[in-house]
Order: structure tokens, then sequence, then C-alpha cells
């Protein structure tokens, strides 16, 4: 579970305090596709950034499984992240001179796995998202769509119990986003929580909930149910 209590945040931007965050208190529970709304500056992606350990609340609480997230140290926030958290960007944020195994294996090889275990847990990411032929491509001569699979293998390469995704589909084709989010939501059926940020009214259709943001509040939430 995923909670937020009365969680503020502002920066200090020269003489000027911006408040992107304003009392926002909410639970997600795992098994449950969230999607984030609301238009640029609501605060949905300091939201993100708060909720995998990027930042911290100026005030306010982060927790996760029962852990208070906002009384970690860097290390310990570094830890969290690579063990629990997968973040997926709209862009897609690929090593151009490796291949998309390379990719994948990277964040294991930096938590010094062994590059053997480190490559047969990448070529399993690859295979759960359908590009086991195409493990030896560089970013280059991989589509959008392919490019974004490799971004979301990565992200799962070390079975993260949470998945961030900020505009997943940004740079997408229409049918190549909806087969992104298909492949996002797929992952709650292991009881992981997945949440999306976006200002596309258009994924909120694939949500089990959604809660829209204004002004670093929560608006309102809508609760749906969703074929799987």
């Amino acid at each position: 579970m995923l909670v937020l209590n009365d969680v503020h945040k502002t920066y200090q931007m020269g003489e000027t305090q911006v408040r992107a965050l304003r009392g926002v208190s909410l639970e997600l529970p795992p098994a449950q596709f969230s999607v984030i709304m609301g238009h640029s500056g609501s605060g949905k992606s300091t939201l993100m950034h708060l909720a995998g350990c990027l930042d911290v609340p100026t005030s306010g609480h982060v927790e996760y499984g029962g852990m208070d997230l906002t009384t970690l140290s860097s290390r310990e926030r570094a830890d969290f992240r690579s063990s629990e958290v997968g973040f997926v960007f709209q862009k897609y944020n690929l090593v151009g001179n490796l291949t998309a195994l390379e990719n994948v294996a990277l964040p294991l090889l930096l938590r010094n796995t062994t590059a053997k275990q480190a490559q047969a847990q990448a070529r399993e990411a690859l295979d759960l998202v359908g590009l086991k032929e195409r493990m030896t491509h560089r970013p280059a001569k991989l589509s959008g769509g392919e490019q974004q699979r490799v971004a979301i293998a990565r992200s799962l390469v070390n079975d993260p119990t949470m998945i961030l995704a900020d505009e997943p589909t940004g740079n997408l084709d229409t049918t190549t986003g909806e087969r992104i989010l298909k492949l996002l939501r797929r992952f709650t059926d292991n009881d992981k929580i997945v949440l999306v940020v976006t200002h596309n009214p258009e994924i909120a259709d694939m949500a089990d909930r959604v809660v829209y943001l204004r002004d670093g509040q929560v608006e309102s939430q809508q609760f749906q149910e969703v074929a799987r």
C-alpha cells in the first residue's frame, strides 16, 4: 500500500516559493492501475517523484508497506528505488550504444549482479514484453514502441512492487500507446501498484482509479470497473 498523508511540497525558485503540492492524501493499494491527471503545473510529476523516493516532501508523510519513506537517508532512498520501484518515462532514457539486452541488464550490473545472472534476468524481462527477437538491436534500430517496451522491461528487471510511469505514451501513436498501457496494467495481476501520470483523458478509460489534481490538491477521485 502506498499512502500519502497530508503531503506538501514547496520549491524555492529564486525569491519565489512554488507550492507544488498542498496537502495531498491518498491510499493506493496493490493490484490497482491508478492514473493521476491534471493540467501542467497541477503537481502530477511532483507526486510521482515523492512516491518513487526521488524527492522528499516539505511536510507530511509518504509510506510504503508500512515504512515511512520520509525518514530514510539518501542511501536508503536509493536502495528503496532500486529494489521496489520501476520507473517508465516518456523519454525512454536508453543508452544508445548498448543493445536492448544490455540496456535492460544495466540496472542489475550497477547493483553488482553477476553478468550471467543480469543477462538471464534481462532476457526474461524482454521476453515478457514481447521483444525476444530484438534483444541484440540498439535503440536506433528499434521503433518508438519497441524502445518504450525496452524501457518497461528495464523497469521490471528487478521485479519491483511498484511501477511509476510518467506520460509513457506521449511519444507514441495511438495503437502502440494502447498496447503499452495494456502491458502496464497486466502487472497489476501480480499484486503490483501501477501508477501512471498523464494529462491524457483517454488513458483514464483503462484505469481502476483516476485521481484529478488541481493546483497541488486532490480535486476528485473516480473509481471504475475495467474489463481485464
